[in-house]
């Protein structure tokens, strides 16, 4: 066990929440108005605002909230691409002692679901978007008005406790309104923090915000660690490889955490440019999808200034497991790294379960399955395997898990590797009916370069992959699905593969 490995086992019992006498947001707001005013606070590609605009416009939209109608407690959908107006409303939120819900700005259903759902009093969305999109007319009065004036809000955060739902994390459910996780101030500072310290990073460390902000990841790891540490918040509104690029060389990015289809842009931006764009970037966790080992070999060679990795984590928790920073290229390469310090990590019967200090409180909506049991374990529907030193190796969605012949099949390990072949973009690993064995496998791939199955299983074997793990049918389709939290939607290529499978039949 690594340095860093040691010191997070013997930190589970020492670490505990804040105590109740804390007010988390207005140490927040403290932070910021104790920075240089004219400093950069938060840069976009053309667009910049320093602390002390940043401080009058929180402020400004706080005033705006209230006279809509905001009040402590009220649930306030933020649905904006990643721009300045985000950290605004953050702020304002924040300043009103309101419950934020952020949402990618693009959810459509998702945001009108969710606003009936949790009665809230504001959808704020990025109008020029959205434009007259009639789906949106059913807000009513719901609808933010930014251009309506009113009184300047407080010049400090509303009290309310630590133990306090202040955030509601939407889970990224592949089906159906995404459920909504109510983390408290102390759940949601923690969830953060564990994540500034595991990376060793300073108001000297600017952080590259590249996941959509309406996801946790880039609001716990972007937005608010920016916050946190009184470092440059450094924004990226659309994903371009090229535009990235461009901001860390121009603004010296440290850090950024982004899902699996960045980290490859990146990857192969730099074996095609150099890594002389990427130099100061020192670190660049990634999830959300998987992360092939083959990825990560390939970028710690074309990015040799810079830690890359996969991590796991959930809306419930936060960031659940890492790499420690001085740990083996095997355990990089091969594992998923162990608990973050407060929390707890055990598999039962295949499944991850895992406690602690950045556990939600419970679903804003009831929990019928009980996922959450009264002993503080959460069972997260994840397949996984831990050794017994504690580092965990995630295989998928438990309920993605393939039953062939009597075996259970992970897709997550075979598309691991199919995203190997140098002509696969993009692919998904589907079960589809079969009378002797249940089920048999299918590849659902996105590819530029042409692909047929005799190719991917002519991968499958030169890597080793047990032949009952070979796809059996292939299917190229011009892009994987997603729901609007970026998850597979498998049930939709489940429905199109037996289809495809019954009319060839």
């Amino acid at each position: 066990m690594t340095t860093q490995a040691r010191t997070n086992a013997r930190a589970h019992a020492q670490l505990v929440h804040p105590d109740s006498g804390r007010d988390l947001a207005r140490e927040e707001w403290a932070r910021l108005c104790n920075r240089n005013p004219t400093e950069l606070a938060v840069v976009e590609p053309e667009r910049k605002i320093t602390v002390g605009d940043l401080i009058q416009s929180a402020r400004a939209r706080a005033g705006q909230l209230i006279a809509q109608g905001c009040t402590p407690g009220s649930r306030v959908i933020v649905a904006r691409p990643n721009v300045i107006e985000f950290v605004v409303d953050y702020l304002a939120i924040r300043l009103c002692g309101a419950i934020l819900i952020n949402l990618p700005w693009s959810a459509g259903t998702s945001i009108t679901e969710l606003a009936d759902e949790l009665d809230a009093s504001c959808v704020i969305l990025t109008e020029d978007l959205v434009g007259d999109n009639p789906l949106f007319d059913n807000l009513g009065e719901r609808r933010f008005r930014e251009n309506e004036s009113a009184a300047v809000g407080p010049s400090e955060p509303i009290g309310r406790a630590v133990d306090e739902v202040c955030w509601l994390a939407c889970t990224s459910g592949t089906t159906g309104t995404p459920k909504a996780a109510m983390h408290t101030a102390a759940t949601l500072e923690r969830q953060t923090e564990v994540f500034a310290q595991h990376f060793q990073l300073t108001d000297r460390d600017p952080i590259l915000v590249t996941s959509p902000v309406g996801h946790a990841v880039a609001l716990l790891f972007g937005v608010r660690m920016s916050l946190m540490l009184n470092s440059l918040m450094v924004l990226i509104p659309r994903w371009s490889v090229e535009t990235a690029a461009d901001l860390v060389s121009r603004y010296g990015c440290v850090y950024t955490v982004a899902p699996t289809p960045f980290l490859v842009d990146v990857v192969e931006h730099a074996e095609t440019h150099g890594a002389d764009a990427w130099a100061t970037l020192r670190y660049f966790p990634s999830a959300g999808a998987p992360v092939p080992r083959s990825l990560v070999e390939r970028g710690l060679k074309a990015l040799p200034h810079t830690q890359v990795w996969s991590y796991f984590g959930t809306s419930e928790a936060g960031a659940v497991t890492a790499v420690p920073l001085d740990d083996t290229l095997e355990n990089r390469l091969e594992t998923d790294g162990i608990a973050m310090p407060g929390m707890e990590t055990r598999v039962v019967d295949g499944e991850l379960e895992l406690r602690g200090i950045q556990m939600m409180k419970g679903y804003w909506s009831g929990d019928p399955n009980g996922r959450l049991r009264a002993d503080g374990w959460y069972q997260t529907g994840d397949a996984a395997e831990q050794r017994p030193d504690g580092y965990i190796k995630m295989i998928g969605r438990a309920r993605d898990i393939i039953l062939r012949g009597g075996e259970n099949i992970s897709p997550l390990e075979i598309e691991n590797v199919l995203l190997g072949h140098e002509a696969v973009d993009d692919v998904a690993i589907i079960g589809y009916p079969d009378d002797r064995l249940g089920s048999r496998l299918a590849a659902v791939v996105v590819s530029t370069g042409g692909v047929d199955l005799e190719g991917l299983r002519e991968r499958c074997e030169s890597t080793g992959l047990a032949k009952a793990k070979w796809p059996e049918y292939m299917l190229s389709i011009d892009k994987i699905p997603l729901s609007a939290i970026g998850k597979v939607r498998r049930d939709e290529l489940e429905a199109l593969v037996q289809q495809r499978v019954a009319n060839n039949a």
